[in-house]
């Protein structure tokens, strides 16, 4: 009898395994439903926007002819060496920027008409001109 309990054991072992190999996983515990996706944002690309993607060199530049115009318009006298100065650097960054003769001076007209349209105030003392007087003592290094 012994012998046939442990043929019967040896017997449940030898099925059972492969059999337990072939049975499908148990399902999953209940979970919470997954979230939803999030909705892909919209993207709108606006061709009238303004993008203020001008490089230092060229604020410089704009600056400057901003300055120059306003001693035009105010009729301010520029000492020595300060009139070399500007104009040095005048011609520096307008070289960096590839402006030339007819193209400089077109440069130079419309920075000093969006002046003249602004208003500038030749007073002295007023903040144009002690702006004004400011970017002077620069170049002339006082």
């Amino acid at each position: 009898m012994p012998r046939f309990a442990l043929a019967l054991s040896v017997l449940a072992l030898t099925i059972a395994a492969p059999l337990a190999q072939e049975a499908p996983p148990a399902p999953a515990p209940a979970a919470a439903p997954a979230p939803a996706p999030a909705a892909a944002p919209t993207i709108t690309v606006d061709p009238h926007a303004i993008v203020d993607a001008m490089p230092k060199q060229g604020q410089l530049l704009t600056g400057l002819y901003a300055t120059l115009a306003t001693i035009e318009l105010c009729n301010i006298t520029v000492p020595e060496p300060g009139a070399t100065a500007m104009n040095a650097h005048r011609r520096q960054l307008e070289n960096d920027f590839h402006l030339e003769g007819e193209s400089a001076q077109k440069a130079y007209d419309t920075v000093k008409a969006d002046v003249e349209k602004t208003g500038v105030d030749c007073a002295e003392g007023s903040v144009d001109r002690k702006q004004t007087d400011a970017v002077i003592k620069v170049y002339s290094g006082t």
